[in-house]
Parts: structure tokens; sequence; C-alpha cells
């Protein structure tokens, strides 16, 4: 008994004096995707937790305001979950990911037929996945690149049956 009372007083105080590791105080990032808002003036914010070493979890909201654009989604939100692959010790969810994806979206779906032109409204949801890899300096500054594709789920006739996510993103972890 005496034994297993100083091996359990022994781990705990091991245990107080480890060293934290670089992102155990840093567990919210928010971010901008650059290329959407200088390319298309398209805003798209993204909030990620990152509770563990190896994953995170986030939404990302999109804006277009623009009326008359290519694009065809006028709001979205996309929940999503990460799982990161560097497994070293300073790398606190950063590195190559794989992310999944659900996106709940409103648009308009420009329709060319035999000169008529005719705009149709639309809201659907969407499964994916995504690729890519984040990189976060020693201040927090955060830069992420990723690609990735999914399928809607057929609630509007007018959706696009497809869709793509993707974006080059900067930002800062808190």
């Amino acid at each position: 008994m005496k034994k297993l009372l100083i091996t359990i007083l022994a781990l705990i105080t091991v245990s107080g004096f480890a060293q934290k590791n670089n992102y155990s105080n840093q567990l919210s990032e928010f971010k901008i995707d650059a290329a959407k808002l200088t390319i298309g003036g398209i805003i798209e914010v993204s909030y990620e937790h990152v509770g563990f070493d190896s994953s995170g979890y986030g939404v990302s909201v999109l804006i277009n305001p623009r009326e008359n654009d290519a694009y065809f989604e006028k709001f979205s939100v996309t929940p999503f979950y990460r799982m990161y692959f560097l497994r070293r010790a300073d790398y606190g969810a950063k590195g190559l990911f794989v992310e999944g994806f659900s996106k709940f979206s409103f648009g308009t779906e420009d329709d060319y037929f035999l000169n008529n032109y005719q705009n149709e409204d639309y809201f659907d949801a969407a499964i994916g996945l995504s690729l890519g890899k984040k990189w976060v300096n020693r201040n927090g500054f955060v830069l992420e690149i990723f690609v990735g594709g999914g399928r809607t789920l057929g609630f509007s006739e007018a959706s696009p049956e497809g869709l793509f996510r993707g974006g080059v993103f900067i930002g800062k972890r808190f």
C-alpha cells in the first residue's frame, strides 16, 4: 500500500511539472479567405477550435454581397471537422489535414435556356471532403491552403449537383 501511495504521489508531481505543448494554450483560430476576397469580392470567414493535437472542428460563413455575380452561392454555412497527420510535439493541429464538411447554402442559379434569362433561387445542403495544409508560425499567424468537393443532397431542382470547397485562408491563432 505504501509503494502504491508513493507511486501515485510521484506521478502527480511529475505530471504537474511536465512541459506544456505549444498548442495547449492556443485553442481558437479566426481566418479569412484572401483568394475569394481579392478575386471576387466574396467574404468567407472561418473559426476553428483546436481541441486536441491532431484534430479540430469549426465553421465557415460565406457572404456574397454582389447581385449579378458569376459565383452562384449568396450565403452559406459550412461546419467542418479536421484530422491532422503530423504527430510531432511542436505541431499542434497544423500540417497536412483531411476535412469532412457539410454545407448549407442559399444561392441563385442563372439559367440561359433559348435566350430566356431566368434566375431561380435555391436552398440546399451538401457533404464532402477536402485536403489541405496549414502552417502556423511562432506568433500564431496562420496560412491555410485546401481544396475539396462535395455532392448536394438535392433539396431543390435549381441547386447544382456538386460543389467546390477551397481557398487560401490567412488568420491568427489565439
